[in-house]
């Protein structure tokens, strides 16, 4: 049976999708990492609803993503979608140049919202950097640990 929750296509598209809304602009991975969060979990960062769950504990996606990231990226980037920059300060990545026509050709209500959440994503968090982006991540998670806290049972005020 062929997975494709989480499989190298799904979250390549999404990076593509991502990479795309950020262009002329490029990411490593710790910033695509991060934004692909923000993407998923718009909702929880005052954008449009959410395209995932709002599950307790989703702060600890993070955790497990880069090597699905990287897995995407790698096969995105064999169809020449993204592009890969080495340079003095690390790897960037970049849409590439049939990265909007791959996008266009494609027709689906979760493909139209993640275009959505990726260029609000870009337009917000964009500019910012990996630590700003970071800060605001851990004050959601925070809100998050008290959810998740609450549904156990657990009082995170004492």
């Amino acid at each position: 049976m062929t997975q494709l929750l989480n499989s190298p296509l799904e979250i390549g598209i999404r990076v593509v999708a991502l990479l795309t809304a950020l262009y002329p602009g490029r990411a490593d991975l710790a910033r695509v990492i991060l934004l692909d969060h923000v993407v998923l979990h718009s909702g929880d960062f005052a954008g449009a609803s959410s395209l995932h769950p709002e599950i307790p504990g989703r702060a600890g996606e993070l955790g497990v993503k880069r090597e699905l990231i990287r897995e995407g990226i790698t096969l995105m980037g064999a169809r020449g979608l993204i592009v890969r920059d080495l340079t003095t300060e690390g790897i960037y990545f970049s849409a590439g140049e049939d990265a909007r026509p791959f996008l266009d050709s494609m027709d689906a209500v979760y493909l139209t919202r993640l275009r959505a959440r990726c260029e609000w994503a870009a337009s917000t968090f964009g500019a910012l950097d990996d630590d700003d982006i970071r800060a605001r991540l851990g004050a959601v998670f925070g809100s998050w640990a008290e959810e998740f806290e609450k549904l156990n049972g657990q009082d995170p005020d004492g």
